[in-house]
């Protein structure tokens, strides 16, 4: 079992006034295994997770992620960059601590605003129950998802998915990972084998792909010279956690679709318990052939993003 989804090897500087500034090396093959095959590209998730490493660190190590605030990506980092962050916190309410950082490859890559809290923190979610069912709901078979994402094992987080319309509330989805012993866990007191919630948030966000293509004409194929990313994210609360032997499952709704992109919300659950909770995905897709400084066009019509 490997660590999750990786440890950052970064090299910060002192903790001044509330700020430092650290840097990693991005030289490690395997960070951009399957994601994408031809395209390497860092995942955005564990950039959030490299920054969250990093600012975790400088407090004492002894934090957890509870909602990623808002994250708007500008570019993609690619193997051989060296991500470059510089990080402003500040006490937030019921001892919490709130996280800026700005994140740069060779030109600017992320702006995160994070909310880390002490373990054991309460934290509590309300669960919705969704019911697909009625003539709309049919199910997106293996080769459909290979079919319209780009990624593959390992990145490739999703087993199966059913789409439908929910009653007044458009099209949603329902997808499904199974968390095995073979993928990268946290090891800790309070869990012995946590799956990370950076990697939930990757899994969540590729079910918003699936249902962008199973949303739009019957059998439109994915355009080969471009990829999905994910432009923004806005209030994803961590509520819970999961582990090797648990069943994720993702409730995504389409909020907006407008041409290349789209705009999500839902919520991630396991055995009943809400683990994530998505206010707002923005997706779009970028050209393989400028994906390191192509500002990718913000599908809600407020500017660039990436």
């Amino acid at each position: 079992m490997r660590p999750a989804p990786f440890v950052a090897g970064w090299q910060a500087g002192p903790v001044v006034a509330g700020a430092f500034e650290a840097r990693l090396a991005l030289d490690d093959e395997s960070l951009f295994a399957g994601h994408y095959p031809g395209a390497p590209i860092f995942p955005g998730t564990f950039l959030i997770e490299a920054l969250f490493q990093a600012v975790n660190n400088a407090l004492g190590g002894n934090a957890r992620l509870a909602e990623i605030v808002a994250c708007r990506f500008h570019s993609a980092l690619l193997p051989g960059d060296e991500l470059r962050a510089h990080f402003t916190f500040k006490e937030a309410s019921a001892g919490g601590t709130l996280v800026e950082a700005t994140a740069s490859g060779r030109v600017k890559a992320a702006e995160i605003t994070m909310l880390l809290v002490p373990p054991g923190s309460n934290l509590a979610a309300t669960v919705s129950t969704w019911e697909p069912a009625g003539p709309s709901a049919r199910a997106l078979d293996a080769s459909f998802i290979q079919r319209v994402l780009p990624h593959r094992p390992p990145a490739l987080l999703i087993d199966s998915a059913l789409v439908f319309d929910l009653p007044g509330g458009g099209p949603a989805l329902i997808a499904r990972k199974a968390i095995t012993f073979d993928e990268p866990c946290y090891a800790g007191a309070e869990l012995i084998w946590g799956y990370p919630g950076t990697l939930i948030v990757e899994s969540f966000c590729q079910a918003c792909g699936l249902l962008r293509a199973a949303s739009g004409s019957v059998g439109e194929p994915r355009d080969q010279t471009k990829v999905p990313v994910v432009a923004k994210l806005a209030g994803l609360r961590f509520f819970g956690d999961a582990a090797p032997g648990d069943l994720l499952e993702h409730q995504v709704q389409l909020v907006v679709r407008t041409g290349d992109g789209a705009v999500f919300s839902g919520q991630a659950v396991v055995a009943g318990r809400v683990v994530l909770q998505v206010d707002r995905v923005v997706a779009a897709t970028a050209p393989l052939s400028s994906l390191r400084a192509r500002m990718v066009e913000d599908p809600e019509g407020r500017g660039a993003s990436g």
